[in-house]
């Protein structure tokens, strides 16, 4: 059976932001049920222990991490919406896999979680660039964050709700229905692969070929660090986040809540992309940076956990929605379509370094210091990538 190009993705028009727009926001809805959750649930598992949480965490990355290296090949064996679908079928185990509710089953479930999420986040990415003239990628990009933003106002406070006022398990059952009517929604567009993207030779399939390729650039390496610090942000917030607001005295079942009504920045995702278009994305990604680093300093050295730090988690918040953004564009507007996979696929594993990085080194901090000691060293981490972003070449913007 053929299945039809997505003509309106290919036109470049407003409908194609919405059909991507659609599948990353129903993502993001999958996803956002459990973004307040994972910490406490793993706290609940490990004895309350942060360095455990953290150290589980590492543990779950590096089972995952393989799978997404070698996306690049699995996508020239099999095409993109088989990966995606592959994707969606591992995410799926992932939240069966929570509601055993072991400390083996929570590390297994949270690999399934990130290797599901590299994988179909991969493909979206290759369909973004594939479908989305150049000088639109900014505005594409913020019609899939608006989408996302969306999901995370509405479904973490689902998510905690649920789990402390109907079953624990209610929240991986919500999150499976939501998957799968992903994997509907997805298949029932019948997205084919681009007929301008010739698919690559097997020869460049070579993952560690392709990393000395990619790292041999000197603006991809850039590239690449801005999308592991914005990530390695996340990570951070999402794991430790809801800690925080716990000890402020916040009640479990309304720190999704508070974690929703932070994100909701998201919905202004419209707005960024104008400021990115008006002053440059380079300029925006500094100001984003210094905006978040700042933020996450000011939050660390305050002496105890405070409702007061929201107001500063909202700030650093707004940085890391307009580093969501705009974060990818420098990768999407030097790589070259011939080798788009290969160096997509070097690029993608963001996600899973992050997921490797920030709790192993997170659990080494945590050693010595709380909480608040690990916010401050990521907001100097946060400032530092912001003034190497600096060095990125004039065609990005």
């Amino acid at each position: 059976m053929a299945f039809r190009p997505p003509i309106r993705i290919a036109s470049g028009g407003s409908p194609s932001g919405n059909t991507l727009g659609i599948i990353y926001g129903m993502n993001s809805a999958s996803m956002a049920v459990l973004g307040s959750l994972i910490s406490l649930v793993g706290l609940n598992i490990l004895d309350n222990s942060t360095v455990a949480l953290s150290l589980s965490l590492f543990l779950s990355a590096l089972i995952s991490l393989p799978i997404v290296l070698y996306t690049g090949s699995l996508i020239n064996l099999l095409t993109r919406k088989y990966v995606f679908t592959i994707g969606v079928f591992i995410a799926l185990s992932g939240n069966l896999m929570f509601m055993l509710d072991t400390p083996m089953a929570f590390v297994l479930a949270n690999a399934c979680r990130m290797a599901g999420g590299g994988l179909m986040f991969m493909c979206i990415s290759l369909y973004t660039m594939d479908f989305t003239p150049r000088k639109q990628l900014a505005r594409a990009e913020s019609r899939k964050f608006l989408f996302a933003g969306i999901s995370w106002l509405i479904f973490p406070f689902v998510g905690t709700w649920m789990w402390v006022n109907v079953d624990h398990k209610a929240p991986f059952l919500l999150s499976i229905t939501l998957i799968s009517i992903l994997i509907v929604i997805f298949w029932w567009l019948r997205i084919s692969e681009a007929q301008n993207i010739k698919p690559p030779k097997s020869g460049n399939l070579d993952f560690i070929k392709n990393v000395r390729t990619y790292f041999g650039n000197p603006h991809m390496r850039v590239a690449y660090l801005i999308a592991v610090a914005r990530s390695s942000s996340w990570v951070v917030f999402f794991t430790y986040g809801p800690i925080y607001l716990r000890d402020a005295g916040i009640s479990t079942q309304w720190i999704g809540l508070f974690m929703g009504g932070i994100m909701a920045v998201l919905l202004l995702s419209s707005r960024f992309a104008a400021i990115a278009q008006y002053i440059g994305i380079r300029k925006t990604i500094l100001l984003s940076f210094s905006m978040a680093g700042i933020s996450m300093i000011t939050l660390g050295l305050l002496p105890e956990p405070t409702i007061w730090g929201l107001l500063l988690l909202l700030l650093a918040s707004l940085g890391f929605d307009m580093l969501d953004i705009i974060g990818n564009i420098p990768f999407m507007r030097m790589v070259t379509p011939k080798v788009r996979v290969e160096m997509t696929s070097v690029f993608s594993t963001w996600r899973e370094m992050s997921f490797v990085v920030t709790p192993g080194l997170s659990a080494f901090i945590l050693i010595f210091t709380d909480i608040s000691g690990l916010f401050l060293v990521l907001g100097i981490v946060l400032v530092i990538a912001g003034l190497l972003s600096r060095t990125m070449p004039i065609r990005v913007d």
